[in-house]
């Protein structure tokens, strides 16, 4: 609101020398549809797209998930696609630090998640490997993650940091790819346990996004930590709960709502790498609590694991380690988006 009037002359003059800004111009915000209205974004940056409700991880470089069937048996058809890291330890951007953009093996997944009317959310870092984040200085960074939305037809970007990075040079990133993009950014972050909710650094990485002027959702890795007693999937509500409760602390001003609405989860289905195991009936407990809170999205780890191959409890890139049915968990994901 102006501080006082202008005479009505003025006012027509201000307008023909400036010209008048539409809605088209307005950002929105990154969290998911049914989240809290934006807060920030320039009339002047491009509008940051709603964050996809149900995307889970797809291994881009591996063919070991058909898209078609998973299409066909679940109707899911978004997808997280994994992972972008520094190519021969360099700043250039490759699928699993190997893979290049233009790979035939990934741009084939990518134009079938399109065919399928499906969306593309491309995904950074991960558990292993050398990070961009850690190579590039903000500039290159830009560059590097702008190149890889291009190459997968892509505007969201889910940025996974397990290992220690710049967190001042990273938030620097985000912010001028956002500004530059409207790029819908999500922080998928490792917790703690079921109260002590984030690490250290990724609860300085959302303050220093905050502080940039990211608007980000915030993805709660809710997998591979030790819980005692009460059962997994009431564990993976826990930790969940600890982050939300961490969100308050940098967005003070948000309400609890709002805090949800930008707060998602992942588990590690079936067998996890360390701690727990995610059976389908602790999903649909963590898939019915993220729905009673309103929780912004949900995702999991992985699509390429989703099936019955194998059920001796071992970790495996192919199969979740369970008995279950083919896609079984994808169905239960899909369903979530109502």
């Amino acid at each position: 609101m102006l501080p006082h009037r202008l005479p009505a002359l003025t006012v027509v003059l201000l307008l023909l020398v400036s010209g008048c800004s539409g809605d088209d111009d307005k950002g929105t915000s990154p969290a998911a549809s049914t989240g809290p209205a934006p807060t920030g974004t320039a009339q002047s940056a491009p509008a940051i797209p709603p964050t996809v409700k149900v995307s889970p991880y797809l291994d881009v470089t591996s063919s070991s998930a058909d898209l078609d069937a998973v299409a066909a048996a679940t109707g899911q058809t978004d997808f997280t696609v994994a992972f972008l890291l520094a190519g021969n330890g360099t700043c250039t951007p490759a699928w699993d630090g190997r893979t290049a953009l233009d790979d035939t093996t990934v741009t084939a997944q990518i134009d079938k998640i399109a065919a399928l009317g499906g969306e593309v959310t491309v995904a950074s870092g991960g558990a292993t490997g050398s990070y961009l984040e850690s190579v590039c200085t903000p500039e290159q960074l830009v560059t590097a993650y702008g190149s890889a939305l291009d190459a997968a037809g892509a505007n969201r970007l889910d940025v996974d940091i397990e290992q220690e990075v710049p967190l001042d040079a990273l938030a620097e990133a985000l912010a001028a790819l956002q500004k530059e993009r409207g790029t819908a950014i999500t922080l998928t972050l490792p917790v703690e346990g079921t109260t002590d909710g984030l690490t250290d650094d990724g609860l300085a990485l959302l303050r220093n996004a905050e502080a940039a002027g990211v608007e980000v959702t915030v993805n709660a890795m809710t997998m591979n930590f030790s819980a005692a007693g009460g059962g997994w999937g009431r564990a993976m509500t826990l930790a969940a709960e600890a982050v939300h409760a961490d969100l308050a602390t940098v967005w003070p001003d948000r309400d609890d709502d709002d805090r949800y609405a930008m707060l998602g989860v992942t588990p590690m289905i079936g067998v996890n790498n360390t701690g727990g195991t995610t059976t389908t009936a602790d999903a649909a407990y963590l898939l019915d609590w993220a729905g009673q809170k309103g929780l912004g999205f949900v995702r999991f780890w992985s699509v390429n694991r989703d099936n019955g191959d194998c059920d001796d409890g071992s970790v495996d890139a192919a199969c979740s380690g369970i008995t279950q049915t083919r896609y079984q968990f994808t169905g239960q994901f899909h369903d979530f988006a109502g």
